[in-house]
């Protein structure tokens, strides 16, 4: 039986815009896809960047206005499960830069112990 521990997806699936350096917020976009043929949860996302990963839904509220809420963990996934990350809809909200040194790697972690990365495709606009 093979057990894998990090799994780096070469084939990057999330994406974001370049940001000035100054910029200590930025939102990734792509997909999400539970690659486990049964059920499981996101337990937590970690960047090398930033401090602080939210998963993000963007919903109308009472007053008919755009607002963004965060939505927390476990995020349960079916099995083959896709979360599509968009604009204006949900994303990723990386917050509080620390470093820009390296390649922005997001690292998703699962409820069965599995930890896959993906490094972030920046894509202008």
């Amino acid at each position: 039986m093979f057990v894998f521990c990090h799994k780096t997806n070469l084939n990057p699936s999330l994406w974001t815009f370049p940001v000035p350096d100054v910029a200590k917020t930025t939102a990734v976009y792509g997909m999400i896809q539970n690659p486990f043929g049964k059920e499981v949860s996101i337990v937590s996302l970690e960047s090398n960047q930033y401090k602080t990963v939210e998963l993000h839904k963007m919903e109308i509220d009472k007053e008919g206005i755009k607002r963004m809420r965060k939505i927390d963990f476990p995020i349960l996934l079916q099995p083959n499960e896709l979360i599509h990350l968009e604009r204006g809809g949900t994303h990723l909200m990386l917050l509080d830069k620390q470093n820009r040194n390296e390649k922005l790697i997001i690292t998703i972690q699962y409820s069965n112990g599995k930890i896959e990365k993906q490094e972030v495709e920046k894509k202008s606009l």
